[in-house]
């Protein structure tokens, strides 16, 4: 049976909203308008799709944000052949800022859904300006399991999945809020030694002061489990958007430019591949890399694991100026009562590329 899942009264605060010149935020500035393009599902089951986009424009609306009704965004997508909605390229940008008005796009996404006791939740949320060139202003994702902190006598054990989804949209709405207050991301999770890549290699020197375009591609899914590769890059592009010292372009800006040089990265990235990119996007950095492993387990019993693979390379030098490898599994580090354990591969995954990212623009020793 279906659940009805109400995704994001979180987005209704989503835009409150970011201004973006040149990827740039300033808080408590507006949007004129923003169009909530189809929410994707990457889980293994069904979503309630329709749903979940409905319960965003309704939040939106409701906050006094103009939104982009469904008989407009439905016609422009048919006008103009948009086939990709997980992203959106520069010339569909500025198609749709010219013909509608639209100054953002909200785009959000599903990973895991799983109602089987204890319920386990995953979600992404992007907030994409299109003022200019399409860049990630604000990004933020959540992985959560009922039995994450379980307590004593396992009172904290939360069986139910509404409650479970109500606390994971909370805590994205928290780190939202303080981010349209401050400008800053909120979100700082313990940096611990667990997720640290068990291998890097490092020749970036960033200039102070200095902000560098970068663009994400794909990586390639090597592992069994449907959309690493896509869960994989949303996080690099999250978490690297995050830093000071990098604007990120949208994916569907680098997904384009895969297509018009018909590149296809079967094994990964190649500095011959990533020049033409980044020759393309006008891009300082490319990133890539490789997912090797992504597995998650339903019910109380079981091991989540993550590994995985990233390659960033210079434009400039035509040299691969970082590269690691990062394998967890949940029972890392754990020795009694499975305090510390991670019971989703996505809470894993993306420490692990917080923690990749922070040693790549040099913030952590």
């Amino acid at each position: 049976m279906m659940r009805r899942v109400l995704l994001l009264p979180v987005v209704g605060t989503v835009l409150l909203l970011i201004g973006a010149g040149g990827g740039s935020a300033r808080p408590g500035e507006r949007m004129a308008a923003v169009a909530v393009f189809p929410v994707d599902n990457w889980s293994a089951g069904r979503i309630p799709a329709d749903a979940i986009r409905q319960a965003v424009v309704g939040r939106l609306t409701a906050e006094g944000i103009r939104v982009l009704d469904d008989e407009a965004l439905a016609a422009f997508v048919t006008r103009h052949r948009v086939r990709y909605t997980s992203g959106i390229d520069a010339a569909t940008a500025e198609l749709l800022r010219q013909e509608t008005g639209a100054e953002g796009v909200v785009f959000a996404s599903v990973e895991l859904s799983s109602s089987v006791a204890p319920p386990k939740v995953a979600l992404f949320v992007r907030l994409v300006s299109i003022s200019a060139s399409p860049v990630v202003v604000w990004a933020d994702d959540v992985g959560m399991a009922g039995d994450d902190s379980p307590g004593l006598y396992e009172l904290g054990v939360v069986n139910d999945y509404d409650t479970l989804l109500t606390r994971a949209l909370d805590r994205l709405g928290n780190s939202l809020v303080a981010f349209l207050k401050t400008g800053q991301d909120r979100t700082k999770p313990a940096r611990a030694a667990k997720f640290q890549p068990k291998f890097f290699y490092k020749a970036l020197a960033l200039a102070p002061g200095r902000t560098y375009s970068a663009a994400v591609l794909p990586f390639v899914n090597a592992s069994g489990r449907r959309n690493a590769g896509e869960v994989l890059a949303s996080l690099f592009v999250r978490h690297l958007s995050a830093s000071p010292g990098f604007r990120v372009a949208d994916t569907g800006v680098a997904r384009r430019q895969l297509l018009d040089a018909r590149i296809i990265m079967d094994g990964g990235i190649s500095i011959s591949d990533a020049e033409t990119v980044a020759a393309l996007l006008d891009a300082d950095f490319v990133l890539g890399g490789r997912v090797l492993r992504y597995e998650d387990y339903d019910g109380p019993s079981g091991r989540a694991g993550v590994e995985f693979s990233a390659v960033l390379i210079e434009r400039t030098s035509r040299k691969v100026v970082w590269s690691s490898d990062s394998y967890n599994e949940g029972r890392d580090g754990v020795v009694f009562f499975e305090w510390g354990a991670t019971r989703t591969a996505h809470a894993m995954a993306t420490q692990m590329v917080r923690r990749t990212t922070q040693l790549m623009a040099g913030s952590g020793r």
